[in-house]
């Protein structure tokens, strides 16, 4: 999954900053990053990240969305505007296009500020725009909780993932195994001394075509020790 981190843009309250912080950690995102923030080390940005303050002594502050930005693969930004431009995707599929990065990746849930959200030219830097499903009457969500439920839907997203197919034997661990196979039955005479080769082409086609993992090599590579073992004279 990609290294995910939450860039709040001129954040006004710092106990949402806190709250954010706190969050970053319950969801063992990357980290927090701030766009001008104004003046946020406060006692009660502190208090809010119980259990969590090292986030905050970990943030980067940034002078604007672009420098925030520099080298993440996917920006997403949280709005809840109509209009011009991209429409947004519901925040479940931003979600799930950000779990599909790989490890080495960078992705950012980008939020406004609380009073007014994140300007058109701020989405415009965002790859993605996200929208959180809410009634018409009241669609504004605190920052904190808007954070919240787009972490967890990163989150879900990845609970989801099928589990990671494991490593499969390469070509050359699967010729090394068929020289010691090879050894073995000769060993034990389940090869003929002539045309040995045009004999054991079953066996090479079998193994290379076989979908091996490391441990089911290690267990063939050791019956095919035993057996050139087992086929030495005394």
């Amino acid at each position: 999954m990609a290294r995910v981190r939450v860039v709040l843009v001129r954040p006004e309250n710092a106990a949402n900053i806190g709250a954010c912080a706190r969050l970053v950690r319950n969801v063992a995102a990357e980290g927090l990053d701030l766009v001008a923030p104004g003046d946020w080390r406060t006692v009660e940005c502190w208090r809010t990240a119980w259990g969590a303050q090292e986030v905050l002594e970990e943030a980067r502050v940034f002078p604007d969305l672009a420098a925030a930005l520099r080298g993440v693969a996917l920006a997403v930004g949280l709005t809840r505007r109509r209009g011009a431009g991209t429409a947004a995707v519901d925040v479940r599929e931003a979600a799930q296009e950000i779990t599909s990065l790989g490890s080495d990746e960078g992705a950012a849930l980008v939020f406004g500020p609380e009073t007014s959200g994140l300007s058109a030219a701020e989405l415009a830097c965002c790859g993605r725009r996200a929208r959180i499903p809410a009634h018409p009457a009241q669609p504004s969500f605190n920052l904190s909780h808007a954070v919240a439920i787009a972490l967890y839907e990163v989150r879900r997203a990845l609970a989801h993932l099928p589990p990671e197919a494991p490593r499969r034997a390469t070509h050359d661990e699967k010729e090394r195994l068929l020289g010691l196979l090879r050894e073995g039955l000769l060993a034990l005479g389940a090869l003929p001394a002539h045309n040995a080769e045009g004999y054991f082409r079953d066996w090479r086609a079998m193994i290379q075509r076989s979908d091996l993992s490391p441990r089911e090599l290690k267990i063939l590579e050791h019956a095919a020790r035993k057996m050139a073992r087992a086929g030495r004279p005394e």
